[in-house]
């Protein structure tokens, strides 16, 4: 997709600096992105970027002894997500053409409709961590924006080519949230036809999701009922990342209850335990590998094993066959 957003940081700092004058980090490293480092006596930035076919991603990372204004230019109108994911302070999206100010709190997102122009990003003083993605809107079509209601000012004012600003209510960046975004900028790889898939499909679950936090938060549905859902998307997140490499323990913690009541909430909602459903996905994520050819022992460390007969013992245990057994039966 084609860079339209341009973030002007070389209007606040200069020119780009060497990664070893840097002291702060990616708060999420971008896989295959273009890194850029900023520095000017005490303020430090870190801008990641990457173009995909369906959309662009920027990562900015920034610390800052006062608040500092960064100029943006926007070539062509797109759609965009904004997520705060670490501030002291809420930063505001200025545009110049209208007056208007939009504020994104922290640990909160929006979408906005920015038309072609110039515009302003007020950064806060402090560390502050912003992703932003800019995507092509004709992946709504056919009617299939329909369940996202938030956004239809947005996509009614794209299609209209209408000249003024608009933004969506916003909601809240949690757990679930981050573990997509991290999981979209990890796995990121350039001149990859498999990546152009991953990136729409992590987009369609990140409108899912926001769409979902906007329900949540103002229509008010059952706490418990909540807390079950976050747990069970932060599993699937989770086994996709690490394979069998965590607990069921730190899910409990990440969503702030207890072991036993995400026992409990989970047999209510999904009629088996948090555990069980972990295993599911496992196993069905270790059948998928052995079916792409992939080797046992690779297959064991994507699935956080340390040697493949873990993973075997595992396998056997939940289909009564080896990976070897499986593979054979499978290609018959």
């Amino acid at each position: 997709m084609k860079t339209t957003l341009h973030v002007d940081l070389q209007q606040l700092f200069g020119t780009t600096v060497a990664q070893k004058q840097i002291r702060i980090a990616p708060s999420i490293k971008m896989a295959s992105g273009q890194l850029a480092h900023y520095q000017d006596h005490l303020n430090e930035a870190i801008l990641q970027e990457f173009d995909g076919l369906f959309g662009f991603i920027n990562m900015l990372d920034s610390r800052l002894t006062r608040k500092r204004i960064v100029p943006l230019h926007i070539e062509q109108s797109d759609l965009h997500i904004f997520y705060v994911m670490e501030a002291r302070s809420s930063l505001l999206i200025h545009d110049l053409q209208t007056k208007a100010r939009i504020e994104i709190s922290p640990l909160r997102g929006r979408y906005l409709y920015l038309p072609q122009g110039e515009y302003e990003l007020i950064l806060p003083q402090g560390r502050t961590a912003i992703c932003n993605f800019y995507f092509r809107c004709s992946i709504f079509r056919d009617g299939n924006e329909r369940p996202f209601q938030f956004l239809h000012p947005l996509i009614a004012a794209y299609r209209s080519k209408d000249p003024t600003s608009r933004w969506s209510i916003d909601f809240r960046v949690g757990p679930r949230t981050t573990a997509h975004i991290n999981h979209l900028l990890t796995k990121l790889k350039k001149g990859d036809l498999d990546n152009e898939k991953h990136i729409l499909h992590k987009l369609h679950e990140l409108i899912k999701l926001s769409n979902e936090k906007v329900f949540e938060e103002y229509h008010k549905l059952s706490a418990s009922l909540l807390k079950a859902r976050e747990a069970r998307d932060l599993i699937i997140q989770y086994v996709d990342q690490h394979g069998q490499a965590f607990s069921i323990s730190s899910v409990a913690a990440t969503t702030q209850i207890s072991h036993d009541y995400l026992n409990e909430i989970f047999q209510q909602y999904y009629h088996q335990s948090p555990s069980a459903f972990k295993y599911d996905l496992l196993e069905e994520k270790v059948k998928r590998l052995l079916l792409n050819g992939m080797s046992v022992v690779h297959v064991a460390y994507t699935c956080g094993y340390t040697e493949g007969t873990q993973l075997s013992k595992f396998f056997k245990k939940r289909t009564g066959l080896t990976p070897t057994q499986f593979i054979s039966t499978a290609i018959k």
